[in-house]
């Protein structure tokens, strides 16, 4: 009688292991092809873009003290493989640069507006900066306007069409993976030939660097698709 009943015992032991490891190797089977569906859609996710927009708000500032031609303005483009950057840019001159500038015999003031194509090309991209060389060439518009410096009279008004071209290296700082600063030095040529309206010379330019594309990124790997794997291998161990 002893016998059996250590015989069912044993069966019953023998039925528990097999189940026991059953359940188990469904666990780590549910586990895995979690894991693979969270590389799967990490390697999407953070996947190259051969074409994503482009976008910079330019505020360019001449080192001339005297009579500066600061501008304002924004590019609009397409970035291509990280590395090449292509589009269009609109600029006019700020209001402190339209002011009446005070010569020996007039007082002047100069508006410009004017459009450019330009190309940018990554040189050189790293984790925590990059460097990169644009050039430019467009055309614009400009208005120029001379006063009686005694009654503030207007005494000539004159428009006239103008040539730009541009080059210049731009240099990022990235302490964090979607913030960072920009600085760039260029020179700006055109073809106008008067000296005395200061469009030709150097000027530097400095913002704040945006990657919204690594914003979404982080948002949809770190906020949304990594929480919800986690919480499923969570309750994977109820997983009879």
């Amino acid at each position: 009688m002893q016998v059996k009943y250590r015989l069912v015992w044993v069966f019953i032991s023998l039925k528990i292991v097999v189940f026991s490891q059953s359940v188990t190797n469904k666990q780590l089977q549910y586990r895995d092809s979690l894991k693979a569906q969270l590389k799967a859609d990490s390697t999407r996710i953070f996947r190259l873009q051969k074409y994503r927009p482009y976008v910079n708000i330019d505020q360019r500032n001449s080192f001339s003290k005297t009579a500066p031609i600061n501008v304002n303005g924004i590019q609009l483009g397409v970035l291509i493989n990280d590395k090449h950057a292509v589009g269009v840019g609109g600029y006019e001159v700020t209001e402190n640069s339209k002011h009446k500038v005070r010569t020996k015999t007039i007082d002047r003031q100069v508006d410009m507006t004017y459009f450019t194509f330009f190309y940018l090309y990554t040189i050189i991209d790293r984790r925590f900066f990059e460097l990169d060389m644009q050039v430019e060439t467009g055309a614009g518009k400009y208005n120029l306007k001379n006063y009686n410096i005694q009654t503030d009279k207007l005494i000539s008004n004159r428009s006239a069409n103008l040539l730009i071209e541009g080059l210049g290296p731009m240099f990022t700082f990235k302490p964090f993976r979607w913030i960072g600063v920009n600085a760039m030095l260029g020179y700006r040529f055109t073809f106008e030939k008067n000296p005395n309206l200061n469009f030709n010379g150097t000027y530097y330019a400095y913002g704040i660097w945006l990657d919204i594309r690594q914003i979404i990124r982080d948002y949809n790997y770190y906020l949304i698709k990594k929480p919800r794997y986690k919480k499923l291998l969570e309750e994977s161990n109820c997983i009879e």
